[in-house]
């Protein structure tokens, strides 16, 4: 993210929140209805029948979802008109919808997807059943995602496209969920989660956002008609920022948050490559992960079987019987047997893996089949994390790189939008000058040629003047 984009919108959104918080605009309105949703939906859930769908009407009644869920179409007040039909015979399979939506998915996202996924099918095949001519009531990816925020903000984002899409663009975020019903959760949740780091990194924003609840109450006492909740409906105390969140970006697109803000748009070949390179670190690292967790479970095994391998341990051989451990020295093990003079030599590891000793062991069963795998794949678990964290690094600067590459760009498009700026500039200046020396030159001609026109008149003036004399001189000579 451009955090300093970023944190110019927080500036923008703690300069305005009066106003966007005041009873015209009324934004804390997201936090009321968080409360007032789960409050009503988890009552609801307790229910079936009649009493179920009076409780989603409860929810139309009082507003909770408009405009975070219903506006132009009405895909909540659809189930609702879902669950009144045949006597409200359907409401159990509205309800199942919103019981099987809020499921405990343990923060998986694939689950998660798999959850959306299949509220929008069988929700749709209620439609089709109950309305098929009413495109309103359908369900969206929107939609869904309003339920699982109103129900639990901490733990889910709201999406809505257009102000996700523009919020994006504003701080040059490179992920690309998508779009439509098919939006990659693990995308657009990681700029959500990467937004929610920088709010907890500006305490101005913080302080502002805690004083909505002492807003609130001076214009409720300012009475403001009933546009404000009055205060015994509570609001949600929105301890993961999560509604915070959404706040900023919905408010950003539409009070213009980033009106001033500079920033370029990437193309769909800029993202690409960005997204290309993501996914295989994000690859890379699940493997690191999994590598660190075999290595984690090696060191694990190799400090249990380095307390059981000291001198003196008892052991036995099928060969030579019983013995013990006489010494150590690094992986090899010396061991003394009864029936032999000599001192036998056994790898540490294969000891392990080949049971080539049997000895005295605390471990369970599948504790020691676990260590007994990892010791067989010890080399491989300690080249492949070394193999991994370089591969990793390496990307780690290529996509470094990449967004230096791409700041450069941007600074090159800005750098020539400046110099395009100066050179209309400098044209116009230069036409401006032209056009005065234009001028001036014409308006020197004009004098010219006026002062010619002058001498030419004067001198046929004068020669008429002459001419008039002369004829004046013969009419006096010929009246004599």
């Amino acid at each position: 993210m451009n955090t300093k984009n970023l944190h110019q919108i927080f500036a923008n959104y703690i300069d305005r929140f009066e106003e966007l918080n005041n009873p015209e605009h009324n934004e804390t309105f997201k936090w009321w209805a968080a409360a007032q949703f789960h409050a009503v939906m988890a009552d609801a859930l307790k229910k079936s029948g009649e009493e179920f769908t009076d409780n989603l009407k409860t929810i139309v009644s009082k507003d909770v979802v408009g405009v975070i869920i219903d506006g132009r179409m009405q895909p909540f007040r659809g189930l609702v008109k879902i669950a009144e039909q045949n006597g409200c015979e359907s409401a159990d399979a509205v309800k199942q919808l919103f019981q099987n939506l809020f499921q405990d998915d343990g923060g998986d996202l694939e689950k998660r997807e798999e959850k959306i996924a299949a509220f929008l099918e069988n929700s749709e095949k209620l439609r089709l059943k109950y309305f098929p001519n009413y495109y309103s009531y359908k369900q969206t990816a929107r939609s869904v995602a309003g339920y699982l925020f109103l129900y639990e903000p901490d733990k889910y984002y709201m999406y809505k496209a257009t102000e996700a899409k523009r919020f994006a663009d504003d701080v040059e975020y490179y992920g690309d969920w998508g779009s439509g019903d098919q939006i990659k959760l693990r995308e657009y949740y990681r700029m959500c989660n990467e937004l929610v780091t920088e709010i907890q990194k500006c305490p101005a924003l913080l302080e502002t956002d805690e004083s909505r609840y002492t807003l609130r109450e001076r214009f409720e006492d300012e009475k403001h008609y009933g546009k404000i909740p009055p205060s015994e409906e509570s609001i949600t105390v929105d301890k993961s920022y999560h509604i915070l969140a959404y706040d900023i970006i919905y408010c950003n697109k539409t009070y213009d948050l980033d009106r001033d803000l500079s920033f370029r748009k990437f193309t769909f070949k800029d993202k690409k490559l960005y997204q290309e390179r993501l996914n295989k670190a994000l690859a890379l690292q699940e493997e690191y992960q999994k590598a660190e967790e075999e290595y984690a479970l090696l060191d694990q095994a190799v400090q249990h079987y380095d307390a059981v391998f000291v001198p003196g341990t008892a052991v036995a051989n099928l060969k030579y019987g019983p013995g013990r451990i006489v010494a150590r020295r690094d992986t090899v093990l010396d061991v003394q047997f009864d029936s032999q003079p000599d001192l036998i030599k056994y790898d540490f590891w294969q000891t392990v893996t080949g049971h080539y000793l049997k000895f005295k062991d605390s471990l369970d069963k599948e504790t020691a089949q676990q260590y007994e795998d990892v010791f067989r794949r010890h080399d491989g678990i300690s080249s492949g994390l070394i193999r991994l964290q370089k591969e990793l690094e390496d990307l780690k600067v290529k996509m470094e790189e990449a967004k230096a590459e791409i700041s450069k760009l941007h600074d090159s498009e800005q750098s020539l939008q400046r110099d395009l700026v100066e050179q209309k500039r400098t044209a116009a200046q230069e036409l401006k000058a032209q056009q005065d020396t234009a001028a001036k030159e014409l308006e020197l001609a004009v004098e010219k040629a006026t002062a010619k026109a002058k001498d030419e008149m004067r001198e046929q003036l004068d020669s008429l003047r002459d001419e008039k004399t002369r004829l004046q001189v013969q009419m006096s000579m010929m009246q004599k």
